[in-house]
This record gives structure tokens, C-alpha cells and sequence, in this order.
């Protein structure tokens, strides 16, 4: 049985909570599929994620968690200032955990390790190097662009300066890690482009991976009541609340040509709480946040489309195929179909926007028009259903992992 040691920079369940759907369902589906999964992780509190721990366990993962504080503290960014590594990767590090990996590692004997986001890889790479056995990096995003992304945005000098020094030293830090790694898996074929034609990385050890998802059935054909509105959910990270504010003004301007409302969900209501009853004017509804997950495909199901309006972060959004995935046709902006394009046709499968008269010819395409949105709906799931379950994922890192292992011998 092929055995794998796998880090993760969190906790991977609750797998709803942000950016911990990737690590848990790819680790599921290869446990499925008889892969020896032993999984670590730092966690603020053990005691307080017993249940969450458990629940690894019962899917057949070994599971070594060690207690470790990851949050920001600005003790630390200030001494980070005469550090060569990059604070991300400095506050993921602790000498212990290594220590205790370094003794799992020689109880378990894995056959290759498997690393999720770069601020883990120094456990994977000393272990790598220290035992000389083959690592993979799954790249979940590029920090530096997302850094670079910031520099623009933000309007605060002392931020941005801190940012600039954080994007020169993670540079250099990817560039090293990518270079020692011997398989890195981008999570985009734009990710994967840019790493191999922009910065030359060997394109020999780089493949592009896309999430996965749990399919369901298509609810949203079954669904005959459908509310007049279009739905967004998101979290409370930056990239989110800068984009919502963008495409809140753009739907201002049309709003009153529609008779259609916008129903916002997730955490990233907060932050535009103070501003809900003037969003109203706009036919703009912040609903708040969903506290039982098992109910959202059900409530998803019963609008026009979902929307996705991002106009800045790293990867792809991953809720375009969880829209998908119970069959309700999407809206994205050209910033989130590009990464995406190799798989959906634009119009057939999924419907694009960039500016407000875009989104107005779009919304005027659907209203009524239930044949073009159940052309769509089937279109975009069948894709999913042939191309990108979760099962078709793990099979392609299975691949990967077998071609290290031939290469090896």
C-alpha cells in the first residue's frame, strides 16, 4: 500500500471553513482509494478540535496534529525584519514540530511526502532532504502574486511598503522551493503557465491540477420556484470584500433597470453590515451567514444564478464548481474565467461580465428565458460530472505519485 505523509497549514475539517476544502477532500478521495494517508498539521488548541480530529480518523487518516500558534503578531513581523525568510514562512516554523515529524517519519517510513501551500515545504523539504525520498508541493497560490496584488490595492504607505519587502523574500522563497521540490502542482493552467514560461521553472517537474468537487444531483432543474435574484457567498478574506465592493457599484447602476435583487451569504456580510439599509435601495440583501452547511445546496438551488464578481486574488474560485455541481449556471468576471477557460466555453457554459452594460445583457438574456439557463445548467454539470470529481483528482496525484516512485527505482 502505497503510504504518504501529507501537510496541511491548518486543521482540514470543518472542511467548509475557509481554504480547508481543498486539503480534506483530496485526502478523503485518496484514502478511498487505499492510499495510506498520515496527515500533520499545526493547531492553535488539540483539545478543542477533538471531535474534528476524530473525524479524520474515522475516514482511515493518521492524524498528528501538533500545537502550534500560526496567527499574526506583530512582535514576530517586527523581528521578521532582519530574517532572509518571509514572515508567512517563519510563523509556520517551530523547531518541536520538526523534531516530532523527524521521529513520525522514521516510525512510518511514508513513500513520498506531500506538502499543501509553501509555507509548510520546510518540513517536507529537511525531511526530503534528510531521508531522500521524493516531495510533491501542491501549490494552492502563487504568495508572491498575491502579495503583488496587495502592493496595488492597498492605499496605506506603511502597508505597502511591508508588503513590498514581504514580496521580494517570497519570491526568492518559491523560487527555491519550487526548484528543490520534485513535482509541483499548480492548481491553474494560468498558475502553471506563468511559473514555467514567465519564470522559467523546469516545465518537467510542473503540472496543473484542478480542484475537485462532491458532485450532487442537479437540484437546481428540479427546483420550479425560483426567487427573482441572483446569489453570491463569500468569506471575510480581502480579495472578497474588495470585489464585492467593486461590484456592488456596478450593480447600483443597473439595478433600477432590473427586476431582479442580489442576495449576498457568508461572513463577508459583516463587513457591509453598517451599510445594509442603504444597500437596499439597490435591491441589494445581505442574508448572513449559513449555519447549517447541509442546507445551502437546497437554498442555492432556488435562484436564478450565482455570481461570482472577483476582481483580484490567486487560484480560481472553487464555488464556480460548487455552483455547478448542483447544476445553477454562473456569472463571473473575465478575471475569474481565466483561469477556468480551458475548461468552460464562454455563453455555452458559463456566462462572463466586465463591466455594468455586459452584466445588463446578460441578465436581460436569462430573465424569462428558462431554456438558455437549463441549456447551461446541463452543459457546465456534465463537465463537472465527467472531469472533476474528486475521485478524477486523486487519480491524477496517484499518477504523479507512481511516476516519482518508477523514476526513483
Amino acid at each position: 500500500m502505497l503510504k504518504i505523509l501529507v501537510f496541511t497549514s491548518q486543521i482540514p475539517y470543518p472542511w467548509w471553513f475557509y481554504g480547508r476544502s481543498s486539503f480534506y477532500f483530496l485526502i478523503k478521495s485518496l484514502a478511498k482509494k487505499n492510499i495510506d494517508i498520515h496527515l500533520s498539521f499545526p493547531v492553535r488548541n488539540i483539545k478543542e478540535n477533538e471531535k474534528n480530529i476524530e473525524h479524520l480518523k474515522s475516514l482511515g487518516i493518521n492524524v498528528y496534529p501538533f500545537e502550534h500558534n500560526t496567527s499574526d503578531r506583530p512582535l514576530m513581523l517586527l523581528k521578521n525584519l532582519f530574517e532572509n525568510e518571509p514572515f508567512k514562512i517563519k510563523k509556520y516554523w517551530n523547531e518541536n514540530y520538526y523534531d516530532k515529524m523527524v521521529n513520525i517519519f522514521r516510525s512510518i517510513k511514508p513513500d513520498i511526502i506531500q506538502v499543501h501551500t509553501s509555507h509548510m515545504f520546510k518540513y517536507g523539504f529537511l525531511l526530503s532532504k534528510q531521508f531522500d525520498i521524493p516531495i510533491v508541493l501542491r501549490q494552492q497560490d502563487i504568495v508572491h502574486n498575491q502579495i503583488k496584488t496587495y502592493i496595488k490595492e492597498t492605499k496605506n504607505l506603511l502597508y505597502k511598503t511591508i508588503a513590498a519587502w514581504q514580496y521580494r523574500k517570497t519570491l526568492k522563497y518559491e523560487l527555491e522551493i519550487w526548484d528543490y521540490a520534485d513535482k509541483i502542482a499548480f492548481l491553474t493552467k494560468q498558475d502553471y503557465d506563468y511559473a514555467t514560461e514567465t519564470l522559467k521553472i523546469n516545465p518537467k517537474k510542473c503540472i496543473y491540477i484542478y480542484d475537485g468537487i462532491e458532485l450532487k444531483d442537479n437540484i437546481y432543474l428540479k427546483e420550479k420556484n425560483k426567487k427573482k435574484a441572483i446569489v453570491f457567498m463569500a468569506s471575510d478574506q480581502v480579495p472578497n470584500i474588495i470585489s464585492l465592493r467593486w461590484f456592488i457599484d456596478i450593480w447600483k447602476e443597473i439595478s433600477h433597470r432590473i427586476p431582479f435583487e442580489f442576495h449576498v451569504y457568508g461572513k463577508i456580510c459583516n463587513i457591509f453590515e453598517k451599510e445594509k439599509d442603504n444597500l437596499k435601495n439597490y435591491k441589494i440583501f445581505l442574508k448572513g451567514f449559513i449555519e447549517k452547511p447541509e442546507t445551502l445546496h437546497d437554498m442555492l438551488a432556488k435562484y436564478y444564478a450565482f455570481i461570482s464578481p472577483t476582481i483580484q486574488g490567486s487560484g480560481y474560485r472553487t464555488k464556480i464548481f460548487e455552483a455547478m455541481s448542483i447544476g445553477i449556471p454562473v456569472i463571473c468576471t473575465q478575471f475569474d474565467y481565466k483561469p477556468i477557460e480551458p475548461l468552460f466555453e464562454k455563453d455555452k457554459d458559463i456566462f462572463v461580465f466586465n463591466e455594468a452594460s455586459e452584466l445588463l445583457k446578460i441578465i436581460y438574456t436569462i430573465e424569462d428565458n428558462s431554456s438558455i439557463l437549463q441549456d447551461m445548467s446541463k452543459r457546465a454539470y456534465e463537465k463537472i460530472e465527467k472531469n472533476h470529481t474528486w475521485d478524477k483528482v486523486a487519480e491524477k496525484f496517484i499518477h504523479v505519485y507512481s511516476e516519482l516512485l518508477n523514476k526513483k527505482r
